[in-house]
């Protein structure tokens, strides 16, 4: 009797667990605002017939719209696993020069980054009908973290006047951090629910190449007039003091990291299986 009790306990509990227990995916997209800046990438200047003054121009690489899918797994109504595939395309900062690029007066230069992500997160769920809270807490791993500097300068006071227009790119590497977030799930029916969400993520990226993939001069593709050296460089953690690096490898910096924490908000539709 004993042990009949104890397996229809048993059977009731495990029906509800797979009762409970279900599939589904997710897209949303959003916007988020950077929450922390870099402050050697990009320079203001200024010139007011006397004297020229140059300042820093904060650079906020967390910025910008983004777009996820993601697919869970809730083998509870409180408990759940999500691995998301996230894009963001980042907002443009604006100044007068690049440091790596320095320009006359009238140089305009642009800064942005773009990241594919992977995130795998813990869900926990209030297990409510109809408005359900969430919290999401995990890893982010940019996979295909790329940077963008555009470099537009005139030079009119050498002869003949020069017209420039490079872009130089920053990859290698992945860009680690972590990943909270709390919403809403609304309930619209059994199989679709509407949600929304704030988020904050945490995360640096130390690309460990960079190459020049524009260079013209007044229109003029200067790229095949450049050798290895001049297009290509890589980031390492270490230099050595009076190393000579041959035209046909790549030059040779020390590494950067940058910061790309935001906080942000999203919004989309979940279908249950």
């Amino acid at each position: 009797m004993k042990r009949t009790f104890i397996l229809v306990i048993f059977t009731i509990l495990f029906t509800g667990y797979l009762s409970a227990q279900h599939f589904y995916t997710r897209i949303g997209i959003g916007g988020s605002a950077g929450t922390s800046n870099s402050l050697d990438m990009l320079y203001k200047y200024t010139y007011d017939g006397v004297s020229q003054t140059v300042r820093i121009q904060p650079v906020d690489l967390g910025s910008g719209f983004n777009g996820c899918v993601a697919f869970g797994f809730l083998p509870s109504k409180y408990v759940g696993f999500e691995l998301a595939i996230s894009k963001v395309l980042g907002f443009p900062n604006f100044g007068d020069s690049i440091v790596s690029m320095p320009g006359g007066t009238s140089a305009t230069a642009k800064i942005k980054v773009n990241v594919l992500s992977v995130i795998p997160s813990v869900v926990i769920t209030a297990g409510l009908e109809r408005v359900n809270p969430y919290a999401r807490f995990g890893l982010i791993v940019g996979v295909l973290p790329i940077m963008y500097h555009y470099f537009d300068a005139d030079q009119p006071s050498v002869n003949p006047p020069n017209e420039i227009n490079a872009l130089q790119t920053y990859y290698g590497g992945v860009a680690l951090g972590f990943n909270a977030t709390g919403g809403i799930n609304f309930h619209i029916s059994k199989l679709i629910s509407m949600f929304a969400e704030l988020n904050f993520i945490g995360m640096n990226f130390s690309p460990t190449k960079s190459e020049i993939i524009k260079y013209n001069i007044n229109g003029v593709d200067q790229l095949p007039t450049m050798n290895t050296k001049q297009k290509e460089t890589d980031y390492v953690t270490k230099l050595t003091v009076g190393e000579q690096i041959p035209d046909t490898s790549p030059n040779k910096r020390l590494r950067k990291t940058y910061p790309l924490n935001s906080v942000g908000a999203s919004f989309g539709v979940m279908f249950n299986f």
